[in-house]
């Protein structure tokens, strides 16, 4: 399952700019859990499991933090 959410992410943040965990979160369906905080803490996850994979960053050191493609 997470290997759907983790091509969904990548395909999202293929493009200029980036999203918040929140924006990513709100475009990957179908929803994780029952709520959409749940879904939101768990595309955290997913994002944060992509990080340590080399695969995204985040933009900048702001807060919230928006996510883009590692290069």
């Amino acid at each position: 399952m997470s290997r759907h959410y983790d091509a969904l992410i990548l395909a999202l943040l293929d493009g200029p700019g980036g999203y918040t965990t929140g924006d990513i979160a709100a475009r990957c369906t179908p929803q994780f859990g029952h709520n959409k905080r749940t879904h939101s803490a768990f595309i955290r996850q997913q994002l944060l499991e992509l990080q340590r994979a080399g695969k995204v960053r985040p933009m900048d050191g702001q807060k919230p933090v928006c996510w883009v493609l590692a290069q």
